[in-house]
């Protein structure tokens, strides 16, 4: 018993610093995004991954074309429900409440009424806001890509296409001023934060798989050197 208690002592006060933490760099970062933006794309650009993606990698353009059209035809409409990218979305919370060292107690989701995460120990902004940039289900193909046949890549890129699309579409349709997780975070904050959140993430996304993880690690570390340089010209 008193070693599970110093555990949960542990636990609370490691999630507490977590959260402060947080809360500290929260507008410092919203700050760096609005820097780090136009680096992103501009070294995605200079990366050549989406030149690449159109030539020798179709097979994305595939999986991301093809459940775009299956979403404009069937599944953005109310009678589809929205019980799986709801469920999505309270995963993607509960994905960073566990990061953050909260405890999940529970996950409902609903057919078209929304859904709830459960979580003990407190909330930050990382936790709310996390669906709106972290794509989940990007994490499939990555484990695939890992343990699947090279033979068999073709199918993972399909994948990989169609999740890209999945979320892209599923952010559009939860992003919006009713938002309760956006209400929580703040609007301004959002506003400066996601673009950039979204533009490295499959950024990197895309160049870990067209390249190679050691090239999407680089995109993102030199998106960030290229800002602080940007900046520190300045002074």
């Amino acid at each position: 018993k008193n070693h599970t208690l110093r555990l949960k002592e542990s636990s609370v006060s490691i999630s507490g610093f977590t959260d402060k933490s947080l809360k500290i760099i929260k507008w410092p970062l919203a700050a760096a995004s609005i820097v780090i933006l136009p680096f992103s794309l501009i070294e995605l650009g200079d990366s050549g991954v989406i030149g690449e993606i159109f030539s020798n990698k179709v097979t994305i353009l595939v999986g991301f074309f093809g459940y775009f059209l299956l979403w404009v035809l069937f599944f953005s409409k109310r009678s589809a429900g929205s019980f799986f990218s709801t469920f999505e979305h309270e995963l993607t919370h509960a994905v960073f409440a566990w990061i953050t060292f909260k405890k999940v107690t529970g996950l409902q989701a609903t057919w078209n009424s929304g859904g709830v995460c459960h979580i003990e120990g407190g909330k930050n902004w990382l936790i709310f806001i996390a669906p709106y940039f972290f794509p989940t289900l990007m994490l499939i193909p990555m484990g695939l890509s890992v343990i699947v046949d090279h033979q068999h890549y073709d199918s993972i890129e399909v994948m990989l296409g169609a999740v890209m699309a999945y979320h892209v579409t599923s952010t559009y349709v939860e992003t919006h001023r009713g938002q309760t997780d956006l209400q929580e975070t703040g609007f301004l904050f959002a506003a400066l934060f996601l673009p950039t959140a979204n533009v490295m993430i499959y950024g990197w996304g895309l160049i870990y798989f067209v390249r190679t993880p050691e090239l999407a690690f680089g995109y993102v570390f030199n998106c960030w050197v290229l800002a602080s340089e940007w900046v520190l010209s300045f002074v």
